[in-house]
């Protein structure tokens, strides 16, 4: 009889002291990038590279068609983001451009960095900067990775972006995170 209550007694330590915390620390909630939310007319980014560090500010659009020569209207989305950090200000911007025709200008989706080897006349995809001081005395430009815009209102434009941005010496910056910009007035 003593020994079924040393097994029994054995069992319930490892079931309370094992098992029951192991079940407890891998159901526990997960950290979810995807699901975050910014307050309308900000921004949240993370920036990793050359150094690393927290972007948060306000977050502006402007649309605007314009027309070529030949008739072809071209639909453009430009974004803002601007941050005071320290007293020194930073900037991103990201110019959209698209021929697809919809009715509140560029539709929702992801858009492609393409490869920008001449002016920006007739030029269709994203193209994007970064004035970081307190970085580099240099500006960053687009070089890779996408912006994806989730919903596009006449007032309001919803997204995410996770680009690589490249300057002259060729220091890079990783960029990812969420927005949610007003339209700028």
């Amino acid at each position: 009889m003593s020994k079924i209550i040393q097994f029994i007694a054995k069992f319930l330590k490892v079931f309370f002291f094992g098992i029951i915390p192991f079940i407890l620390l891998s159901g526990g909630s997960k950290y979810d990038l995807e699901s975050i939310k910014v307050e309308k007319g900000t921004c949240s980014f993370n920036v990793d590279g050359v150094t690393s560090f927290h972007l948060e500010g306000k977050a502006t659009f402007t649309k605007k068609i314009e027309q070529d020569k030949f008739g072809n209207t071209i639909d453009n989305l430009l974004l803002s983001f601007t941050s005071v950090d320290g007293g020194e200000k930073q900037t991103l911007e990201f110019i959209i451009a698209s021929t697809k025709k919809m009715d509140n200008g560029i539709p929702v989706g992801v858009y492609k960095i393409k490869h920008l080897d001449r002016l920006l006349n007739k030029f269709n995809g994203v193209y994007g900067f970064a004035d970081l001081s307190g970085i580099s005395e240099l500006p960053f430009f687009i070089k890779s990775g996408d912006v994806i815009i989730t919903e596009n209102f006449s007032n309001n434009v919803d997204g995410k972006l996770e680009v690589e941005l490249e300057n002259a010496n060729g220091e890079s910056l990783n960029v990812e995170g969420s927005f949610n910009a007003d339209i700028k007035v």
